[in-house]
């Protein structure tokens, strides 16, 4: 069973990660800029589907902002082509947020995956197609949202709006983003089948660790 402690111990030293306060004025402080066509596949299991690499997969940065009129926050991972024309597999953008909370005069850490799923028209993934979001809070292994469909994405980003209550409340957090693809449509309920881009850079063997 991977832990939050297990998970935590592989994450990238703290100079390979971006860290931003919530609903601070935007900042280059609190994106990341990520190295342009630098997409691979890296196996995470096991399968003899090679799925072609797309723009679409390419994070260029990645930033956390707020929204003027509310309390809730931007995800945005910006791409070197349009995630709207995802075909035959389901792509997946993740946001790893962690940082650390205090809770009754202890330190505990707390760690949240924002996972952004896309089901193309032509994929074999019953009942589903278009964009969804789900939070799962990997320190109490439960859902803080279910999985929702969502509307399109913006062209060349993949972006969406989260009230903070879903991942904690916390004032700052730290964060990395990845790209991943699914090819096999029978066994939803495993990690994605592919690593093929993730920023900052030079996290790629944290993921596959992650998901081993």
């Amino acid at each position: 069973m991977v832990t939050t402690n297990t998970i935590i111990s592989l994450l990238p030293p703290y100079n390979n990660i971006i860290t931003t306060i919530i609903f601070q004025q935007p900042s280059s402080s609190n994106r990341i800029e990520d190295s342009t066509e630098d997409v691979k596949l890296i196996s995470i299991y096991s399968t003899k589907i090679l799925p072609v690499v797309r723009d679409y997969h390419d994070i260029i940065s990645a930033s956390v902002n707020k929204i003027d009129d509310g309390n809730k926050m931007i995800l945005t991972i910006d791409l070197a082509g349009d995630a709207n024309k995802n075909e035959k597999y389901e792509t997946v953008y993740l946001w790893l947020i962690y940082y650390t909370s205090n809770l009754h005069g202890r330190n505990q850490q707390q760690l949240y995956t924002v996972i952004i799923p896309n089901f193309p028209s032509d994929s074999n993934f019953e009942n589903k197609n278009g964009w969804y979001l789900t939070i799962f809070n990997n320190t109490d292994s439960t859902y803080t949202l279910p999985l929702s469909k969502i509307s399109g994405m913006p062209k060349n980003k993949v972006q969406v709006f989260v009230d903070p209550v879903f991942i904690g409340n916390p004032q700052s957090f730290n964060y990395v983003v990845s790209t991943m693809i699914r090819v096999n449509s029978t066994y939803l309920n495993k990690p994605p089948d592919y690593l093929v881009d993730s920023a900052p850079d030079g996290n790629e063997l944290f993921w596959v660790k992650w998901f081993s």
